[in-house]
């Protein structure tokens, strides 16, 4: 034997002696960190999903909401003159009402969608593959006003006027929870 090799045992064996377990405690340490990072990434990801399907609700509400707004004035286009004329009383028809009076359903903006389900004219989409909404958009239409500015005042006039009809529409997303509320004046000439 050389005097090396006894010389590097005898080192060996003291700094085996001195380990206290520093490396192992290190590492752990690091896996710690690691797992909280991986933890926090996972809880952003999982925060971020929720937004994104939080506004495709809200996308899925507004666009069913304008639809309905679409129904309601090919509704109003296509109904018989007379039954415009002669609005109902929202507070005693028989919903859904024909058409009501301005302002007869004056908080309708923060009513639930409970009271749309049974107060609005139900606009149905047909038939959708998929990603349709919870419910059928619903919507009211009002009579707001005929037009006479910048019309003759002669009554033997015979031009039509136009009469305007409000058009409110509530649609939902994928759950009822996501909600739109749109609104809209449509004009119509009718006979004076």
């Amino acid at each position: 034997m050389s005097p090396f090799t006894d010389l590097t045992t005898c080192m060996l064996s003291v700094t085996r002696k001195h380990q206290t377990g520093a490396s192992l405690i290190v590492s752990l340490m690091l896996l710690i960190v690691l797992t909280l990072l991986g933890l926090s990434g996972m809880q952003s990801t999982i925060m971020q999903e929720r937004m994104s399907s939080n506004v495709r609700d809200k996308g899925m509400a507004f666009q069913a909401a304008e639809s309905a707004i679409r129904g309601g004035e090919d509704w109003v286009k296509n109904i018989d003159v007379n039954t415009l004329t002669e609005p109902d009383n929202g507070a005693t028809c028989t919903a859904p009402c024909t058409i009501v009076n301005l302002n007869d359903y004056i908080n309708m903006t923060t009513e639930a969608f409970d009271w749309w389900k049974t107060q609005g004219r139900t606009f149905t989409f047909g038939s959708i593959s998929s990603g349709a909404p919870a419910a059928d958009p619903r919507f009211i239409v009002e009579y707001h006003s005929r037009v006479d500015q910048g019309y003759s005042l002669d009554l033997t006039d015979t031009t039509p006027r136009p009469h305007l009809y409000r058009i409110t529409a509530m649609g939902v997303g994928n759950t009822t929870t996501a909600e739109a509320i749109i609104e809209t004046l449509y004009a119509r000439n009718d006979p004076r």
